[in-house]
C-alpha cells in the first residue's frame, strides 16, 4: 500500500508500550519497506527524529499529559512532519483543539486499522483525515456555527477543486472578496487551511 513517493518514515508517540507495538504492526503489514521508529515520550521523539526525520508522527497527545496544542505544536516545531492524533478520546473537546493546533488527521484507537492508514497516506500527501465515527462530534465555534449560503456555495466550490480566481468569475465576484469570504470560513470553522476547511464542511454535512 506504499505511496507514489515511497515507504513511508513514521515516528509513533505513545507511552504505552503494548499500543506502539501495535501500531508497529499494522504499519509495517500495511507499508511495504517503512521505516517505523516509536517513542515513549516526547523527549525520546525528539532524539529519535533527529537521527531520522518522519514523513509523519502519529502520536497520542493525551496520554503524553501535557495540553494538545503545546505537544502538536512542539512536534510540529521540532520535526516538521505532519501529525495524526491516535488516541482513546473521541471526545469534541480534545477533537476541535487538535484540528485547531494544526493536525493533519485524527483517529481513535478503537476504530478501523484502515482509517489510521488512511489518514497516514493524507497527511503525507499534504490533505486531512478524520476518523469518519467521529463527524459527529465536529463542533464549530459556540458563538457563530452556521455559515451564510454565500459561503457554503463558495466551500463547496473549494471542495470541487477550484481555485479562486475561478469561484469570483463564476460567481461574478472580485478575488479578494472571495478571498474574504474564504478567511471567514476558515475562522468560523476552525481550520488553518481550506483542505481542513473541505474536510470539516463535508463531515460537519455543510457541503457535499
Amino acid at each position: 500500500m506504499a505511496l507514489g513517493g515511497g515507504p513511508p518514515s513514521c515516528l509513533i508517540v505513545d507511552d504505552h508500550p503494548v499500543v506502539r507495538a501495535g501500531v508497529r504492526a499494522v504499519l509495517e503489514e500495511a507499508f511495504s519497506g517503512a521505516r517505523i521508529a516509536d517513542a515513549g515520550s516526547l523527549e525520546e521523539a525528539g532524539e529519535l527524529a533527529q537521527a531520522e526525520p518522519p514523513d509523519v508522527v502519529v502520536v497520542d497527545p493525551w496520554r503524553t499529559g501535557v495540553d494538545v496544542a503545546d505537544v502538536v505544536g512542539r512536534l510540529q516545531r521540532e520535526l516538521n512532519a505532519p501529525i495524526v492524533v491516535f488516541t482513546s478520546d473521541g471526545g469534541a473537546r480534545l477533537l476541535g483543539e487538535a484540528l485547531k493546533a494544526g493536525v493533519k488527521g485524527y483517529v481513535r484507537k478503537d476504530s478501523p486499522s484502515e482509517d489510521l492508514i488512511r489518514a497516514i497516506e493524507a497527511a503525507r500527501a499534504g490533505e486531512f483525515y478524520v476518523d469518519p465515527g467521529l463527524s459527529s462530534t465536529i463542533v464549530l465555534d459556540e458563538g457563530d456555527r452556521t455559515l451564510s449560503a454565500r459561503q457554503r456555495e463558495i466551500l463547496q466550490m473549494l471542495a470541487d477543486g477550484m481555485q479562486t480566481e475561478a469561484v469570483a468569475d463564476q460567481l461574478g465576484l472580485s478575488t479578494e472578496t472571495v478571498r474574504t469570504h474564504t478567511k471567514r470560513i476558515l475562522a468560523k470553522l476552525g481550520a488553518s487551511t481550506r483542505t481542513q476547511a473541505v474536510a470539516i464542511g463535508i463531515r460537519h454535512g455543510l457541503i457535499e
